[in-house]
């Protein structure tokens, strides 16, 4: 009786970390190819545009997540998170393609752009990239 509460515990918890883990390296790689320090242009210079750029990332990311967790149902725990994992990674890395191919098609350095305070279309246009990334390898998972 208590055994699908408990298997649907370790799935939460098990994706929960993943999905985590996986968050906070989508920053850590926006972080290497944008100028500055990303934390410090979010939590203490309070820059709209590096915010915007995240939150793009963040829910990009979150379709992925939610694409792999649905897909890998009836799978093994471990083989499912996994296949999330990668899938993930994966959206990481187009991602950061995107943020520096946008960068090399468009005039002026879009990290020096992201740089400034001042509301910049730029930091829509990235943000909006990755969402739109994450919707595509999202839909790629789910149909």
């Amino acid at each position: 009786m208590l055994e699908p509460l408990r298997d649907n515990l370790a799935s939460a918890a098990a994706y929960g970390i993943v999905g985590i883990g996986l968050l906070v390296v989508g920053f850590l790689a926006l972080d290497l190819v944008t100028p500055g320090k990303l934390r410090t242009l979010v939590w203490i210079d309070r820059n709209r545009n590096a915010v915007r750029l995240v939150i793009g990332q963040v829910i990009g990311l979150s379709v992925v997540l939610l694409g792999g967790i649905y897909t890998s149902q009836g799978l093994y725990l471990w083989r499912g998170v996994g296949y999330t994992a990668l899938y993930a990674v994966l959206a990481i890395a187009v991602m950061m393609w995107s943020f520096v191919l946008i960068d090399w098609l468009t005039p002026g350095k879009l990290g020096s752009v992201l740089l400034d305070d001042d509301d910049h279309p730029a930091g829509w246009i990235s943000a909006a990239v990755f969402v739109g990334v994450g919707l595509i390898i999202g839909a790629a998972l789910l149909f």
